[in-house]
């Protein structure tokens, strides 16, 4: 009996050529790879409880107090920590030359409303009676003058006088005839008043004045310098006596009834902000004390490097601390006030909206279970400062997709990405 000897090299390469057959029955699949998303949860507060924002604490009115006039201070009775009410002097120029300039300014109003009254009255009786001898007195001057240059005139024809003794007499004339139609001008004034071209011109000048007047008051008003609400002066920049200019910091006031603090909200979940009722505050320099505050501002414009929006809270000082501006504080979301939250408008980012060719608006909504994402038709409202409402097609809890939404396809796999 014989026997068959196996070659160990062809066994091996005949056993390489059935795996590489068997592989081009069976092509190896390859997994999808899992998108990473952003998205938010629509109208949900959950999505904001347990969560702090980082602050600092603000007056709510603030500003630096200075002069709209120049001068030399001559009181300053405040200090930094000092308390005023609205209306209280806070400092004072030198209003001696505002004074006199103002003065001036009031009797060259009231001179020129004296001389529009004599206008619009006419002369008394006894200037209409000067006023005509004068007429009388010019009438003979002239009729003189006019029967001398006759005279002279028929002598000159004549060769009985010289050509300058003509001459003067044609001057005198002229001179005399000049002055008689003055004379008639001023009595004619006098019997009838000014002309109404005078009159406004008079007129306009008085308003003028009236200008100057006003102007003049509020230079010397300026030169007091006043508290425009209650408050506490933080800081005082210059000192008595000292010369200021317009426009110069004097004092710089605080009104510390109320305190704002400022936060920065991410923008996938700034559309909730409206729904937040109460928040409470905490400040590290008062570690065992909490504050309830409301939210008062919104911004509507996210920063451009880390796409947060600026909220602002407003809080009560309160009657046993005092919270000072520039301390720290934690502001969060006050749980027990989000009964409510069914009530409010589902917001979503403008972003997260898109639209076919028919122009229906739809978003992509995340199914959590599947980790997959899926259309939904949806109507959109009116644009609020935190976003686009939404009327109908999504109900509240639902994830929606905030970004990328034209490059994502139906039941793509997804990952929502934690901030």
């Amino acid at each position: 009996m014989s026997s068959t000897r196996v070659n160990p090299f062809a066994a091996a390469v005949g056993l390489i050529a059935t795996l590489m057959l068997a592989g081009c029955d069976e092509p190896v699949s390859r997994a999808e790879p899992v998108r990473p998303i952003r998205a938010v949860r629509v109208g949900d507060l959950s999505a904001v409880h347990g969560r702090e924002f980082s602050g600092r604490a603000e007056a709510k009115t603030e500003v630096d107090l200075s002069f709209q006039v120049s001068g030399p201070l001559i009181t300053l009775p405040v200090d930094v920590g000092s308390k005023v009410k609205a209306g209280d002097v806070i400092a004072a120029i030198d209003p001696r030359d505002y004074q006199a300039a103002l003065d001036r300014d009031r009797g060259n109003l009231e001179r020129a409303r004296a001389n529009l009254a004599a206008m619009v009255a006419g002369a008394r009786p006894e200037e209409i009676e000067q006023l005509k001898a004068a007429v009388s007195e010019a009438q003979a001057t002239y009729e003189e003058a006019l029967s001398d240059f006759e005279r002279q005139k028929a002598l000159l024809a004549q060769d009985a006088t010289t050509q300058q003794d003509y001459d003067i007499s044609v001057a005198r004339r002229e001179r005399n005839s000049a002055q008689l139609k003055a004379a008639k001008e001023a009595l004619n004034i006098g019997l009838t008043g000014a002309r109404p071209e005078d009159l406004e011109a008079k007129r306009s000048e008085i308003r003028a004045l009236e200008a100057a007047v006003a102007t003049s008051q509020n230079q010397l008003d300026y030169a007091v310098l006043t508290a425009p609400f209650d408050g506490e002066v933080a800081a005082r920049y210059v000192d008595n006596f000292q010369t200021v200019q317009a426009k110069q910091p004097i004092v710089r006031l605080l009104d510390v009834a109320a305190i704002e603090v400022t936060v920065q909200i991410p923008e996938t979940i700034v559309s909730l902000v409206p729904m937040v009722k109460q928040v409470i505050c905490r400040f590290d320099a008062l570690p065992d004390r909490e504050f309830v505050g409301h939210v008062t501002k919104i911004g509507s414009e996210a920063s451009q490097t880390t796409r947060t929006y600026p909220v602002t809270v407003e809080i009560e000082q309160p009657e046993d601390v005092r919270i000072l501006p520039g301390m720290a504080a934690t502001v969060r979301n006050k749980p027990d006030e989000a009964a409510d939250e069914a009530d409010g408008e589902l917001v979503i980012p403008p972003a997260a909206v898109f639209a076919d060719t028919e122009q229906q608006s739809y978003v992509w909504v995340v199914d959590e279970g599947s980790g997959t994402v899926a259309r939904k038709p949806v109507t959109t409202g009116e644009l609020t400062p935190v976003g686009l409402a939404v009327t109908e097609g999504l109900e509240r809890g639902e994830w929606v997709v905030t970004a990328g939404v034209n490059s994502l396809r139906e039941g793509q796999q997804v990952r929502i990405v934690e901030e």
